[in-house]
């Protein structure tokens, strides 16, 4: 008979999800760096996740990667293992009040931004809601118009925790970029599709300063339309480009990490400041 979980592991008042093994390495070391548990629970019910105790303010825990029975990880927002199912399951079976997707996404401007540097949500936009039209001059050709994009908003209070925390340190060796965020189910690797996205998506007059593919799961979460309960926080892996595989092997890992070690940072500081 399994042992009996310890009441005050069985809720939380902010969840940590990430996507991908790499990120909860960072999320561990970062974690463990800082004398937090990273203990391993094994809820009947909602699966594994790892209880990190309080942090700060709050009482959080990490929703590790999905996987199929094969061990494949799961990634984006689609399916049942999808990060809006995953969100909706773990959010109310642990009575968290708050999200921070976290981890690594990519980057829109390698002239003003660099790699391993942080970006964080204000809102994002769901890009994969969009309009294709074929031309009347030319059937075999056809535009895109994302002026119908769905554009929602992030959690207030936590975009205030991280700009907070930008504003604290000037020994940071990353840099911080606050704005909206595109979140769809593309692995983009094209500049030119990147700079449509850009250039096309409503950004609601906020800075677009990268994009991601699990974001958008989260916004399923909300219980209410005007309450988000959700941000993300991501380093900078790549830039979406044709360059995209030649770099993401070594900036991965720093992009992690910076993005786990901001959040936590944030946490922790949250409370001194009180």
């Amino acid at each position: 008979m399994a042992a009996a979980i310890d009441p005050e592991k069985l809720a939380c008042d902010l969840l940590l999800f990430f996507a991908t093994t790499d990120e909860e390495k960072a999320l561990k070391a970062a974690a463990l760096a800082r004398n937090l548990p990273f203990e391993k629970i094994k809820h009947p019910d909602l699966g594994e996740y790892r209880w990190l105790g309080q942090v700060g303010s709050d009482r959080v825990i990490a929703i590790p990667p999905a996987r199929e029975t094969s061990g494949h990880v799961v990634m984006g927002e689609f399916g049942r293992l999808g990060t809006a199912a995953r969100a909706i399951r773990f959010s109310r079976g642990l009575q968290a009040q708050g999200i921070v997707q976290l981890g690594m996404a990519f980057g829109v401007d390698p002239e003003r931004q660099k790699l391993g540097d942080v970006l964080v949500s204000t809102s994002i936009v769901a890009y994969d809601y969009r309009v294709v039209r074929g031309l009347q001059s030319d059937p075999l050709t056809y535009e895109t118009d994302y002026s119908d994009a769905l554009r929602e908003a992030a959690r207030p209070s936590l975009v205030a925790l991280f700009r907070a925390e930008e504003k604290r340190s000037s020994s940071r060796t990353f840099a911080i970029h606050p704005g909206v965020l595109l979140s769809g189910a593309a692995r983009v690797q094209s500049r030119a599709f990147r700079n449509e996205l850009v250039a096309g998506v409503p950004s609601g007059g906020d800075e677009i300063v990268g994009g991601e593919m699990e974001g958008v799961g989260l916004l399923a979460a909300s219980r209410e339309t005007d309450h988000p309960i959700w941000c993300i926080v991501k380093g900078i892996s790549d830039f979406a480009d044709e360059n995209r595989d030649a770099v993401i092997k070594d900036s991965r890992p720093i992009a992690c990490r910076n993005a786990a070690e901001f959040v936590l940072s944030a946490l922790v500081n949250n409370q001194a400041a009180r």
